[in-house]
């Protein structure tokens, strides 16, 4: 039985599309709703994607390495969820 994949990042660029990313880093879908965007600035405060292991995700969407140190990366989740919030977060 195949777990299901469930948004677990944020990434939001003044002027740009929204990202939304898998626990991985890989590329859910783009343009999240105004209350996924909200969620996510409520939660936490944002980081830039200057680590490693966002390279793919930079390479993949051609960003400059000046846009990757914005702070601009929003994480949706904190680890102690329940199935059905993290299943939830799919529908925002």
């Amino acid at each position: 039985m195949n777990t299901p994949i469930h948004p677990h990042y944020l990434v939001i660029r003044i002027g740009h599309e929204s990202y939304v990313l898998d626990e991985s880093g890989t590329l859910m879908r783009r343009s999240a709703s105004r209350m996924l965007q909200s969620f996510a600035r409520t939660r936490g405060r944002p980081i830039s994607l200057e680590d490693a292991r966002w390279d793919r995700f930079i390479d993949d969407n051609g960003w400059t390495q000046q846009e990757r140190k914005q702070a601009c990366l929003y994480s949706l989740v904190k680890g102690g969820e329940t199935r059905h919030q993290l299943a939830l977060l799919a529908f925002l």
